[in-house]
C-alpha cells in the first residue's frame, strides 16, 4: 500500500517506473532481433540525403530568384539563358535523385525495424505499470460484470447522462476495488451572439467659423446583435474510483492552484479560510446542524470539501495521516500541483485533473512507431514516464486516504448471471469509433453525442443498438432595427445559424476478433471489434 502518494512517487515509484520501462523495451528490442547499428547507419545516410537536398533546394531558389532580377536587365538575358538556367536544371536532377535516394532509404528504415514495430501493444504501458505496483490491475475491457459490480455495490451511475458519449474506457481494479478512466465528449446547450453591421451616410448642414452656411456627407458603421441556442461540445478525462469508505458520505472540492502561490499568499488565503470556517461553524450550532470544523484548519482550508454530508464518516475517512497526505499533495510542486477536483457520491469517487484533460487515456503503438530505433526508444521512454506521472497524480487524491486502498470486505451482494457480455460504455466507445457515415444522420453539420444500449446476446456477440445525436445547421437572418446618427431607424441584417436536431438509430454487433470471422468490421478497439447487422 501507498501511505504517502508524495513520497513514495519522488524517492522510488518514479525511478522504479523508469526501470521498468527500460527492462520491457529491452526486452521487445531482443525479440524483435533488430540490426541497431545497421538501422543507425541507414537513418544517418537518411538524414544526408534529406539535409543535402535541403540544402541544393535553397541554392536552386537563390538561383531562380537571381535569373529573374537579371531578365530584368534585357542586355543581360543571353547570359541568363547562357549560364544560370543550365545550372538550375542540374540542380533539379540533383534534387530529384537525392529525394529518390532518401525515400528508399525511408523505406529501408522502416523495414529494418518492422520487426520492433510490430511488437508494441495497447497494453505495453499498463503491463509497466502493474509492474511498477502490483496492486493495480487493468481488464481487457468494461465488462458488464465489472459495470454491474460498480452500479450494485458503489453506487456507479452506470451509463451515464444522456448529454455526454463516451470515447474511450480504461478499467480496472486497485486491491479489488473498480476503477475506470473515460474519455467523454460532453453535449450542452447555450448561446451564441452573432452580430451585423450597415454603414449609412447623410448630408449634414453646417455654419463654419467665418458663419458661412456648408455641407458634409458623414457615416455611421450601425451594429446590431442577436442570441441564439446553439449546442457546445468539450471533451473531459475522468477517473471514477469505487471504495467502500464513507458509503454515506457525499462531498465536492474543486482545484486551487494554490502551488502556483509562496508561502506568504497561501497563510493569508489559510487565515481568510479559517475565519469562514468559524462563521460556518457558528452558524451550524446554531441551527442545530452537525457541521464542526477539525482542528487542522491547513487541512480544512486546502481541501475545502466543507459541502460534507456527514462529519462521521469524513472524519473516518480523513485520519491525521490522510489530512497530511493531502495537505502535501496540494502544496506540493513534485507532481501537478492542486490541479485535481474531487466529487464523492456514497461510495462512488470522481477524480477530475487539469493535467489529464486533452490526453488519451491509454498509450497505442502509433505512439512509438517510427523508423528508427534511437526515436523510438527516446519516445518509448519519454511517453511512458510522461503516461506513468499522469496517471499517478490521477489516482494520488485517492491513494492520500489510506482506506481507499482497503480491500473491499466480501458481504458485498452477489453480481447475477448476465447474458450481456460488454458495457455499454464500451459499446459508445466502439461506436465513436466508426466512420460517421455508418452512424450520423447524413445531414449532421455538428459533432455527435452517440449513446448505446443492449439489445440481445446471440452466442459471443452482444446485439446493441446505436444512436447518434446531432444537428443540422439553416442560415437564417433577423432584421433589426438600429437608430443612426441621420435621425432615423435602419434595418440592419444580422445572419445566423438555427439548429436543427437529427436522430439516427441502427443495429450493430459486438464481440472478439476471434469471433468475428466472416464479418464486416467497422471498428476495433483492444481485442473487440464493431460490425452492422
Amino acid at each position: 500500500m501507498i501511505y504517502n502518494p508524495l513520497e513514495e512517487y519522488d524517492q522510488r515509484l518514479r525511478a522504479l517506473h523508469s526501470e521498468k520501462t527500460s527492462s520491457f523495451f529491452e526486452e521487445l528490442v531482443k525479440r524483435s532481433g533488430v540490426d541497431i547499428d545497421a538501422n543507425r547507419k541507414t537513418v544517418l545516410e537518411y538524414e544526408n540525403c534529406k539535409s543535402n537536398s535541403k540544402k541544393l533546394r535553397t541554392k536552386r531558389n537563390w538561383l531562380r530568384f537571381l535569373r529573374v532580377l537579371l531578365i530584368l536587365t534585357i542586355l543581360l538575358i543571353p547570359l541568363v539563358i547562357l549560364k544560370l538556367t543550365p545550372k538550375i536544371r542540374e540542380l533539379l536532377a540533383e534534387i530529384q535523385s537525392a529525394e529518390k535516394r532518401a525515400e528508399e532509404l525511408l523505406k529501408t528504415a522502416y523495414a529494418q525495424m518492422q520487426p520492433l514495430n510490430s511488437l508494441f501493444t495497447d497494453r505495453d504501458a499498463l503491463e509497466i505499470i502493474e509492474q511498477t505496483l502490483p496492486l493495480i490491475s487493468y481488464e481487457p475491457c468494461f465488462s458488464v460484470k465489472q459495470e454491474a459490480d460498480m452500479i450494485i455495490n458503489y453506487d456507479f451511475g452506470g451509463r451515464g447522462s444522456a448529454e455526454q458519449t463516451t470515447l474511450d474506457v480504461l478499467a480496472g481494479h486497485y486491491n479489488d476495488n473498480p476503477f475506470l478512466f473515460e474519455n467523454v465528449r460532453v453535449h450542452k446547450m447555450g448561446t451564441e451572439v452573432y452580430h451585423g453591421y450597415k454603414t449609412i451616410s447623410w448630408t449634414e448642414h453646417y455654419t463654419d467659423s467665418n458663419g458661412k452656411r456648408r455641407t458634409r456627407v458623414r457615416t455611421q458603421t450601425l451594429h446590431a446583435s442577436v442570441s441564439k441556442p446553439k449546442p457546445f461540445y468539450s471533451t473531459q478525462v475522468v477517473l471514477t474510483y469505487c471504495a467502500q469508505g464513507g458509503p454515506e458520505l457525499s462531498f465536492t472540492r474543486d482545484a486551487t492552484n494554490l502551488d502556483e502561490k509562496n508561502e506568504r499568499q497561501i497563510e493569508r488565503y489559510v487565515k481568510r479560510g479559517e475565519r469562514k470556517l468559524k462563521r460556518l461553524t457558528d452558524k451550524a450550532i446554531s441551527e442545530n446542524r452537525d457541521f464542526v470544523s477539525m482542528s487542522n484548519t491547513d487541512f480544512e482550508v486546502l481541501f475545502d470539501a466543507l459541502d460534507r454530508t456527514d462529519e462521521v464518516q469524513f472524519r473516518t475517512l480523513f485520519t491525521p495521516l490522510a489530512q497530511t497526505n493531502m495537505v502535501d499533495l496540494i502544496r506540493s510542486q513534485v507532481g501537478y500541483g492542486d490541479d485535481f477536483n474531487f466529487t464523492k457520491r456514497n461510495r462512488t469517487n470522481k477524480i477530475v485533473t487539469e493535467h489529464s484533460q486533452g490526453r488519451n487515456i491509454n498509450l497505442y503503438p502509433e505512439d512509438y512507431t517510427s523508423y528508427s530505433f534511437d526515436i523510438i526508444k527516446e519516445s518509448f521512454n519519454r511517453k511512458n514516464t510522461e503516461y506513468f506521472k499522469a496517471v499517478y497524480f490521477d489516482f494520488a487524491p485517492l491513494w492520500a486516504i489510506p482506506m481507499y486502498q482497503e480491500r473491499p470486505v466480501h458481504s458485498l451482494k452477489p453480481i447475477p448471471s448476465y447474458t450481456q457480455q460488454y458495457s455499454v460504455l464500451e459499446c459508445e466507445a466502439l461506436a465513436n469509433m466508426l466512420d460517421k457515415a455508418h452512424v450520423l444522420h447524413p445531414s449532421t453539420k455538428t459533432e455527435a453525442i452517440i449513446k448505446a444500449s443492449y439489445l440481445s446476446s446471440n452466442g459471443k456477440t452482444d446485439e446493441t443498438k446505436i444512436s447518434a445525436y446531432s444537428y443540422d445547421t439553416i442560415p437564417r437572418v433577423d432584421i433589426v432595427r438600429v437608430w443612426g446618427g441621420d435621425g432615423r431607424y435602419h434595418n440592419v441584417s444580422v445572419p445566423w445559424e438555427e439548429y436543427i436536431p437529427l436522430e439516427r438509430h441502427g443495429e450493430f454487433g459486438v464481440c472478439t476478433d476471434d469471433a468475428a470471422n466472416g464479418k464486416s468490421v467497422l471498428a476495433r478497439r483492444g481485442n473487440l471489434c464493431m460490425f452492422k447487422k
